[in-house]
């Protein structure tokens, strides 16, 4: 069974270092048959480099490559081959340059060099996907791009939180969030607090999704772990007991003073809404996290026919609201125990 700890222990941020185990790339004096197609952003006609990836040439600045990439360095120092005689290909005849072959997508390949030649700073400006963030975390971790690697994990972290107090100000994404992406992309990082939140939300997701997996760019299917996918179904099972208990927790009788509706009227209202409630969580509800009372308890007071005067105070919708932040609290801090791990010695 996996070891982890609490989503926001602050101890355990991961070493980026480890890295680099399983890859291939091959060098080429000659471009033939080497690629298809010239990419249309990363080809500049005074580059010395070409990489490429699925079939898509990148002409680009070995220089650059080998300043920040220690892998690209040390491949750069391997001896050139020998080149051969130019045959028919018209693009041959311009390149003059050597050729690397690299097992990534080509749209992987072209989010790397979008923040490696453009900087973090453009991809907050352009406000990259959560896809293209994955893909520069994977080849900064895969060739040892520091920089880039700990700026895309910082981003990631802005959707998966670490911290219960970030959780419920997580900003959007430009595109949806794949939680079984981010799971495999905390499994190569060894980011134990977002997998933590990942496998969270990974909890979040149909069963048939889960076991499919989901596809990306370059007709790549990301799937989890047979260990990801245990600490999944025990998860959802823990979340839904525990969300009928919160249920029960957040909207039992109240003793409020400052009650203006009249404490009677108020706790009548919480019975109606438990009962509402406990019916959704009993279906299968294993959303412990999200701050869900303050707006059920607005839409009731707006809805309810015949509208009561006052169904629930403002005063005790206040302390309703503390109460399931309180619990929920505490449910952030149980996560590791809900989806099966033990905390770290």
């Amino acid at each position: 069974m996996s070891s982890i700890p609490s989503p926001e222990a602050s101890g355990n941020r991961p070493d980026f270092r480890r890295r680099r185990t399983n890859f291939e790339f091959t060098v080429s004096a000659r471009s033939r048959d080497a690629y298809t197609t010239r990419d249309e952003t990363f080809w500049y006609s005074d580059g010395n480099i070409i990489v490429v990836a699925q079939g898509v040439a990148f002409r680009v600045y070995k220089g650059i490559l080998a300043e920040y990439s220690e892998v690209f360095r040390d491949m750069f120092l391997l001896p050139a081959p020998i080149p051969e005689p130019s045959e028919s290909s018209v693009i041959n005849a311009a390149d003059g340059c050597p050729v690397v072959h690299v097992t990534d997508t080509a749209a992987e390949f072209r989010s790397l060099l979008s923040a490696l030649l453009r900087g973090m700073q453009y991809i907050r400006r352009r406000a990259f996907s959560f896809e293209e963030v994955a893909s520069c975390i994977r080849l900064a971790h895969k060739y040892g791009i520091e920089g880039i690697l700990e700026d895309s994990m910082a981003e990631l972290t802005t959707w998966f939180p670490i911290a219960f107090d970030s959780w419920d100000n997580t900003p959007s994404c430009a595109s949806p969030l794949d939680p079984i992406l981010a799971v495999n992309l905390a499994r190569l990082t060894d980011d134990r607090p977002v997998l933590t939140i990942a496998l969270y939300l990974c909890c979040q997701l149909d069963a048939t999704d889960l076991l499919r997996g989901r596809v990306r760019s370059g007709d790549v299917v990301d799937r989890l772990s047979d260990e990801d996918l245990a600490c999944c179904m025990r998860g959802k099972a823990a979340c839904c007991t525990r969300k009928v208990q919160m249920i029960r927790g957040v909207f039992a009788h109240i003793d409020n003073p400052a009650c203006t509706g009249g404490l009677k009227r108020c706790n009548a209202s919480l019975d109606y809404i438990m009962a509402q409630q406990s019916r959704c969580a009993e279906a299968g509800d294993a959303n412990v996290l999200d701050p869900r009372c303050h707006a059920i308890l607005r839409r009731h007071r707006q809805s309810r026919k015949p509208k009561p005067k006052s169904p629930l105070c403002s005063s005790c919708i206040a302390l309703v609201t503390e109460r399931e932040t309180g619990i929920r609290a505490s449910l952030w801090s149980d996560l590791p125990d809900l989806l099966g791990f033990k905390q770290r010695e």
